[in-house]
């Protein structure tokens, strides 16, 4: 059944879902700037699923538990550069929609905060461009890896340093969903890891 979502067609569904929630959002406040306090963290949400679903998918698929594990992740393998690409659609809509924010009310950021999440954004944007088979040839598989590694791990980082940032943080799975998988996610990748050393051993 999830072969119907390989390749291109998996932005079918993430885009429906993202535009069908903007759409409805600002119906229902009536006006853009209104809706934007109610869009923002359930956008940065969807961009987090998606994030986590690439960058566990080559761990999940070396664990393979169970049929299910096994079935799931042999999909987000072979479908993990769209996966990634669908998570910077979504994110970058975040990303607009925080600027606007930032512009069109009295909404503010420090600037060391706008720094951090601004170097987030040059990290994803460099891995969307480097995102095909002939920039891997270009930058060599090594960079290639240290340059999508370390801008995984560092977008990581900052979904669960940002989750301490929503007001209710923690006090319902709805404010603390973020950062449990964020740990959760790194227990797999670790997991892998090991379970891949035992295999070189």
């Amino acid at each position: 059944m999830l072969t119907i979502f390989d390749g291109k067609k998996l932005f079918i569904p993430v885009l429906l879902v993202l535009v069908l929630f903007l759409g409805l959002a600002f119906c229902q406040a009536g006006n853009f700037t209104k809706a934007l306090p109610m869009v923002m963290w359930p956008t940065a949400h969807m961009a987090f699923l998606l994030f986590i679903m690439a960058f566990s998918a080559s761990s999940i698929l070396r664990l393979r538990r169970g049929k299910l594990g096994e079935t799931y992740g042999k999909w987000a393998m072979r479908n993990r550069r769209y996966i990634g690409l669908n998570f910077a659609v979504v994110h970058f809509t975040h990303a607009g929609l925080v600027l606007s924010n930032l512009t069109v009310t009295d909404a503010s950021r420090p600037p060391e905060v706008l720094a951090v999440g601004g170097l987030a954004y040059v990290f994803l944007a460099l891995m969307v461009l480097t995102s095909n088979n002939g920039a891997v040839r270009k930058l060599g598989a090594k960079n290639w890896k240290r340059l999508h590694k370390f801008g995984s791990y560092y977008l990581l980082a900052l979904f669960f340093i940002t989750s301490f940032r929503q007001e209710d943080a923690f006090t319902s799975l709805q404010s603390s969903w973020v950062a449990i998988a964020s740990a959760g996610v790194l227990l797999i990748r670790f997991s892998a890891y090991r379970k891949g050393k035992k295999h070189l051993g």
